[in-house]
């Protein structure tokens, strides 16, 4: 095959590609509702990237961060993680966040609760067995537009295990959308932190 026509399939697979996302108005391509679970890109999940898949991770001039998050939790004891993505020239973001135990025996499951406080976000539980599903946080489709200029969050409450087990790890993937209606061009962020189990 020529480079001509090498370069005329990758163009074409491209298009294909983003055909098969459906337009939403400006919202993100294919989830303005939220994402699909096991997306956080924590415990071998995959991230945004799934879908949105022709940038790297983590580019420059862009931000995810998670604040509020305690250094050490106390058993039972409830807080409001704010999930803030920066990018200029965000048009619509969407995230995904969990929190689990970081290691031991329960490395990996659902570590307390998580709530919505308002219309921007939601959360759902992954996987079909009880004892084992995890709790998602997501963007509904009020929560994909910028809260400001080049910025959007999103706010969660969560409450601790009501017996302290060790380190909680949250991991947090969010999508910076370029507008397009198309599942390209467009940017994915990850970040984690973790809170510690307080000192008795």
């Amino acid at each position: 095959m020529t480079r001509a026509l090498a370069g005329l399939a990758g163009i074409a697979a491209a298009v294909a590609g983003a055909a098969a996302y459906p337009a939403h108005g400006g919202a993100i391509a294919a989830f303005p509702d939220g994402p699909p679970p096991a997306r956080t890109g924590g415990f071998g999940e995959q991230s945004c990237r799934a879908c949105h898949f022709d940038n790297p991770s983590n580019e420059e001039g862009g931000e995810l961060a998670i604040t509020g998050v305690p250094a050490a939790y106390a058993a039972g004891g409830r807080y409001r993680a704010t999930i803030v993505l920066r990018r200029n020239e965000l048009h619509a973001g969407g995230f995904q966040l969990a929190a689990r135990f970081a290691d031991g025996p329960s490395a990996g499951r659902q570590a307390g609760a998580l709530r919505a406080v308002d219309e921007r976000a939601q959360v759902a539980a992954g996987g079909n067995d009880a004892a084992t599903a995890i709790q998602y946080a997501a963007h509904t489709r009020p929560g994909i537009v910028p809260s400001a200029d080049g910025r959007i969050e999103w706010v969660i409450e969560w409450t601790a295990p009501a017996t302290v087990g060790g380190a909680v790890v949250f991991h947090a993937a969010a999508l910076a959308a370029n507008g397009d209606d198309s599942a390209l061009g467009d940017l994915v962020y990850t970040t984690r932190t973790t809170a510690h189990a307080a000192k008795p």
